[in-house]
């Protein structure tokens, strides 16, 4: 099924790209690149392209991959699935790399059936991102204490989509939302109803 995708591989070390691009080549992959200027230029028959990440990389520069690829113009690119490859499978690294902004966070080894199940999850079903002003990526709120309640006091963009291999990405609803919180108008001691107000809209 990933005949259409192209495999992107982001890892310093030759040997882990190696690696890495072995697994996209038995996956399937129509395409496996690893320098970007030419992820956007390549292949008029990929219709996607899978951004694949070395774990062992540092935060920075994993943070700096996903900016780069969220903040592509091209609408297949900037919402291509960008997925961690880590060798430690501690909820903890899931739970920080998750808050990051990938789409999955993957411990290896993994069978490669059970592999190929996990990136098919990225494509022919619904997506949900959220955009602010500084983040692109999945909708990570439930995953942080207290986000909801940021997001709430501005704006935002809901975009749902999902991803076809044979024809690239689809973007079904983009919706802005945001909420005021109303002030309380009747007395009250607690201190929850006075900081949020009763009702928001």
């Amino acid at each position: 099924m990933f005949e259409h995708c192209r495999a992107f591989i982001a890892a310093d070390n030759p040997n882990v790209a190696e690696v890495m691009g072995t697994m996209a080549r038995n996956l399937g992959f129509g395409e496996i690149a690893s320098q970007y200027p030419r992820v956007a230029m390549r292949g008029e028959h990929i219709h996607l392209t899978y951004f694949f990440a070395d774990g062992r990389t540092e935060d920075q520069a994993l943070l700096e991959l996903l900016e780069t690829v969220r903040e592509q113009k091209r609408q297949k690119l900037c919402f291509s699935p960008v997925i961690l490859l880590t060798e430690d499978d501690s909820p903890r690294i899931e739970l920080k790399y998750t808050r990051f902004g990938f789409d999955d966070v993957i411990a290896l080894p993994l069978a490669l059936d059970m592999l190929a199940k996990r990136l098919a999850e990225q494509v022919d079903r619904p997506q949900l991102y959220v955009e602010t002003k500084d983040y692109l990526g999945p909708d990570r709120r439930r995953l942080d204490f207290g986000a909801e309640l940021r997001i709430a006091a501005s704006p935002y963009t809901q975009i749902l989509f999902d991803r076809d291999p044979q024809h690239g990405v689809h973007i079904h609803e983009r919706e802005q939302r945001g909420y005021r919180f109303r002030p309380q108008r009747t007395q009250s001691t607690h201190f929850m109803p006075k900081l949020f107000g009763m009702a928001a809209r």
